[in-house]
C-alpha cells in the first residue's frame, strides 16, 4: 500500500486533471474534508508539497487562490495514477460530478486590485468563461477600502453588472 501523504497528492493532480479547470484551495480541501479522507492541516501541506514540486500551479486573484495541473504535475500523474484506487476514483468522480458547475461558477468571477504609480489603487474585475475573458472593467479609486469593496461586490454582483451593461450597449 502506498504511504498515505503520497495518495493525497496524487489524488489533488487527479481532481485538477479531471475537473478541466482551476480548482480552489478551499475546493481542493473541501473533497478531502467531505470524504473524511484527511484533516485540513494535511490537505494543505499536500497542496503545498505538489507546488513546490511544480506539479500544480496557483494563480492568486484577491482573496481567493486556484490550483492548475502542470505538465510535469501530468507526467507524474501518469506514473502514479495506479496508486488511486477505484473507490477513490468514484469518489472523485462523484465529487466533480456534484459540484463541477458551482465550483466552476465560483472560479470565474476574478477581481484584483493593485497600487497606482500615480497614487490610489487600480481595479481590475473580469468573467471567464472556459479561460476566455468575457467581460473586462478596470477602475481606478482613490482608496484601498474602495478597491476591496468593488472586489467584495463583484463576486456577488457580477452577472447583474454584466447583464446590465449588454442591455445598456445593445438598446
Amino acid at each position: 500500500m502506498a504511504e498515505p501523504t503520497m495518495i493525497y497528492k496524487i489524488t489533488i493532480l487527479e481532481l485538477l486533471n479531471r475537473s478541466g479547470f482551476p480548482l480552489s484551495n478551499s475546493q481542493i480541501t473541501d473533497f478531502f474534508l467531505e470524504g473524511d479522507l484527511t484533516d485540513y492541516f494535511t490537505a494543505q501541506q499536500a497542496i503545498s508539497d505538489d507546488e513546490d514540486a511544480g506539479l500544480i500551479i496557483s494563480t492568486i486573484n484577491h482573496n481567493n487562490t486556484t490550483y492548475s495541473i502542470t505538465d510535469e504535475g501530468r507526467k507524474t500523474l501518469d506514473l502514479f495514477k495506479d496508486k488511486i484506487t477505484k473507490a477513490l476514483s468514484k469518489d472523485i468522480n462523484k465529487y466533480l460530478t456534484t459540484n463541477s458547475i458551482t465550483m466552476k461558477e465560483e472560479n470565474s468571477y476574478k477581481a484584483s486590485y493593485f497600487k497606482a504609480d500615480r497614487g490610489g489603487f487600480v481595479v481590475q474585475l473580469r468573467i471567464t468563461e472556459n479561460d476566455i475573458p468575457t467581460m473586462d472593467l478596470s477602475f481606478h479609486v482613490a482608496s484601498k477600502e474602495q478597491a476591496e469593496t468593488l472586489c467584495n461586490n463583484w463576486k456577488v454582483k457580477c452577472q447583474d453588472v454584466y447583464d446590465s451593461i449588454l442591455d445598456i450597449l445593445l438598446n
